[in-house]
This record gives C-alpha cells, structure tokens and sequence, in this order.
C-alpha cells in the first residue's frame, strides 16, 4: 500500500510547530534553572547576613560618598555570578594588581594580609552567600609590585593553569599606571581581561598612591590625589561598560575643580600605600554594590531576561569587544600574547609558564637572580612584609657583561594582518645602563638610562617581525646593576 504524500504546506506547518515547541520548552526550562532565586523569607534572611559588613572598621558608611564612589557600568556578567551563587555554586575571582593588591605595607603594620580589600571581601562573602546559599568564593591573587598593565596585558594569563575558569576578575591599576599618563597599557589588558574563555565580570579597583605623610621627607608627595582616572581610565570604563570603585571619592574632596587629600592618616606607615581602613573601605564598597544588584534581581525577577544572560555566559569561542579606544589600529591590538618573565607573585612557588619559546645563547656576568621587598633587603624586614612578590630574572653589576638570548616569533595562523609581530623587553635597574639590539641590527640599538632607580622600563626593540627565530642581546655600559625582567611577542604595530 503507497501512502499519500504529505503537501508541502502542512509539512512546513508542522516543523514549525515543533520548532516552537522545542524553543518554548527551552525557554520554561531555562527560566526554571537560572531563575530560581529566593522566597520573601529567604530574601530576608540573607538581607540579614548582608549586614555582616557593618562590622567592618572603615572610614565612612556615608551613603552618598559610597554611591560617588561606584562608577557602575553594564551589569549582566556579574548579574549571571550572583544568580549562579544563588544556585550553589561556587564563584572564583582573579585579582590582578600592583603592590597596593601585594600586601603594600599591612605586613609591618597589622602583622598581617588578612586586611587586604580582596581578602575582607571574600570573608564577606562566605559568609553571606557561603551560609545562605553554599556559595563560597575563591581567590587567585596575581599581584607583584612595581608592576603595571604593560606587563599584565602581556603576561597574565601565564600564570594561570590552561583551563581555569574565573567569574569575576579585580584590576588594580590605577596607581601604578599613573606613572605613564596614559590609560593605553589599561585597555591592552582590559581588552585581554574581557576576552578570557570564560567570559568574567571586569571590576577595576582605583586607589591613590602617595596620599599620606612620607616619613623621610615629612610630606604628601602626591596632595592632589592624582591617579590613572585623570588620564583616561574614568572615559575607558565608560567605553567598555566597566564598574569601577574609587576610592579617591572618599580619601580626597574636589574643590574648586582640585582634587585635595583629605584623609592622609588612612595611609600605611610608608605614606605611600593604602592602610587597612582604606583596604576595609573598597570591601565595603564592593559588597554595596552586590547589595545592589542583588535586589534588583530579587525585586524583579520576572524582568530578567534568561537568553540575554545566557548569551554573555554562553560557552562562546568568540567574545565580541566594544571598538578600540586609545589604541589606534587592530595591528597595535595584543593577540595571542607571549610572555617570558622572571617576576612573580610568589617566590616560592613555580607559577609562570612561559608560552615564549627562548633559550640562553650566551650569559657572560649575568646570573639568575630574584629581589624580594624589604628596606635595604635587610632579611629580618623582608620577613616581617609578609609579602612573596618579587622583581626577578638576569642580573649583571659588571660592565660589558653580555646575556644572549634565542626566541622564537610564530604567526598567527589564519589571520593575514598578524603575519608579523613585535618584540618588546622589560628591564629593570639600580642605575645600570646597558645597550640591547636584535639580531645583527646594531645600527637599530637601543640604550637605556637610570634617570628613575628601580623602575621598569619597556623597550620595543623591533616591530614587524617575521616570523623565525631571532636573538636578543643584551651588553651593560655600567657596574651598577642592571636587571633583564622579561621578553614580548606581541601585534606587528605595538610599542611602548
């Protein structure tokens, strides 16, 4: 028996009938799933347990300097990670910053790092959210003084293992970014930070540096609370819908157009970092903001859309960025990244993985060599920071000493604008001075100087690149000591 053939018209109808089904049903489902947030009851018990951050000892509870202080920007990614927490799960955070985020000067002066910002924060947390709903939160902390977002757009993510997921990434940037007027080096690792596989939530953290009384020259170096805010990172967060929490806001008063520091005593002992009342002061802002937006979702959770959450939490291979801002071109723009580098967040601990394929030719005077922090190095002050950061790689205090390094510069495959890369260098001195030229390109070489004692100083030695392996050497012109801290592979176009 033949059957009759169906008309194409009902077939149509027909998977379009169960096409919508299949959507409507998703769409039940995954309302269900991530919308499942909290009785009136349950609301009010962890409204309870949000009060916990009144026992912090801070500066000032004032409401209307808090909320000055919450440059708020677009809030689905971190709407996602609490409804996730709401869930159970678990939240990991990646603090990335300089030594402000290290430890600072807490180590002397509370005989303890329990006071760091991203610390009192993540107490809060366990215990809000820990006892309410078993969500406790996780922190890796990626921070090394003296370090900026040159460095971090560059090499951050060596130091993570391959496939590690963060929900939330804190950037701290704002004081030692200052340094070079520009919120360029910024938006490189805002960039980075924003495309990493898992999607995170971006916070950037702005303290001041310098506020309070320098106890040798018995003054405010830095009385007009300058920070990277004045040169381009307020507009940058705007660009890319990032939340900022500033602390200048409630240290500092603005008159007549003029920034002033107004709370100097909230310094640390060295007058340059913050104390533990300014740290306790950014956990306090932070968990205001969580308070926000957790009643928004709570107040209105029909009102939320569960595709668009999705669609920002998605397993997405591609994560689509706002346009370039301060970076002129897409060749100027990191992707894919190398990075070798003798820094670290904890000296005693092997986290750097460097993607940068090198090896060491020649190393006449140089030796592997790590500082850590502390007065004069002095070893009784070093223990008492507290701190593992530390500036490290190869050393010389000898003239005409010569460190040879081989590198390999690859392509990016399937992207004809990357064809070529550049090749920058990170060093660091005590007055040390040395000369540094790729290949044979001894007309093209670059001297450094040591105008500022113990700074970073980057050098892009070349651009357009090809790709193939290449040498770098290094030979100092002093006995001072003159320290190789790390080697780049970045966008054709990029310089510093």
């Amino acid at each position: 028996m033949q059957l009759k053939k169906m008309p194409k018209s009902t077939l149509v109808i027909y998977i379009f009938l169960v096409v919508m089904f299949i959507i409507l049903y998703h769409l039940h489902t995954m309302t269900k799933f991530s919308l499942n947030i909290t009785t009136p009851q349950q609301i009010t018990e962890l409204e309870k347990l949000f009060k916990l951050r009144d026992e912090f000892s801070i500066i000032t509870p004032d409401k209307t300097l808090v909320s000055r202080s919450i440059q708020a920007g677009n809030s689905d990614r971190f709407r996602h990670v609490l409804m996730k927490a709401l869930r159970g799960e678990n939240i990991s955070m990646l603090v990335i910053g300089g030594s402000h985020s290290a430890g600072g000067k807490l180590g002397i002066d509370e005989n303890s790092l329990d006071g760091l910002y991203f610390k009192v924060f993540q107490k809060w947390w366990n215990e809000t959210f820990g006892s309410f709903a078993k969500s406790f939160l996780n922190v890796t902390a990626l921070t090394i003084g003296g370090t900026g977002s040159s460095f971090y757009a560059f090499c951050y993510r060596t130091f993570i293992p391959e496939g590690t997921s963060f929900d939330i990434m804190l950037i701290e940037m704002s004081a030692n970014d200052k340094g070079r007027a520009t919120a360029k080096p910024l938006e490189q690792l805002t960039r980075q930070a924003l495309s990493y596989p898992s999607a995170p939530v971006v916070f950037y953290i702005n303290v001041v540096h310098d506020f309070g009384v320098n106890p040798y020259t018995k003054k405010v170096e830095n009385p007009y609370c300058v920070t990277l805010e004045d040169f381009g990172q307020t507009e940058l967060a705007r660009h890319y819908d990032i939340t900022s929490f500033n602390l200048r806001e409630i240290i500092c008063r603005k008159e007549k157009g003029q920034w002033k520091v107004m709370h100097s005593s909230m310094a640390g002992s060295d007058g340059k970092h913050i104390g533990v009342e300014a740290h306790a002061q950014i956990a306090y802002i932070m968990t205001e903001y969580v308070k926000n937006i957790y009643q928004e979702i709570a107040s209105n959770v029909t009102g939320i859309n569960p595709l668009s959450i999705n669609r920002v939490r998605g397993n997405q291979k591609i994560i689509n960025l706002p346009s370039l801002f301060f970076i002129k071109r897409e060749t100027e723009a990191l992707k894919e990244p190398l990075c070798w580098t003798g820094k670290t967040p904890n000296v005693f601990k092997k986290l750097h993985h460097s993607n940068l394929k090198f090896e060491i030719k020649e190393q006449t005077g140089f030796s592997p060599c790590f500082k850590l922090y502390g007065q004069k190095r002095n070893v009784k002050r070093v223990a008492r920071e507290l701190r593992t950061d530390s500036q490290g790689g190869w050393c010389s205090r000898r003239r005409s000493s010569v460190l040879k390094l081989k590198i390999y510069v690859p392509r990016i495959v399937g992207d004809n604008s990357f064809r070529t890369r550049s090749v920058t260098v990170l060093t660091r001195h005590e007055g040390g001075i040395a000369a540094i030229w790729l290949n044979n390109y001894k007309n093209e070489t670059i001297e450094t100087d040591s105008i500022r004692v113990r700074s970073n100083r980057y050098d892009t030695i070349a651009r357009k690149v090809n790709s193939g392996y290449h040498t770098i050497t290094f030979k100092t012109l002093s006995n001072e000591l003159f320290l190789v801290a790390g080697v780049f592979v970045g966008a054709p176009d990029f310089h510093i």
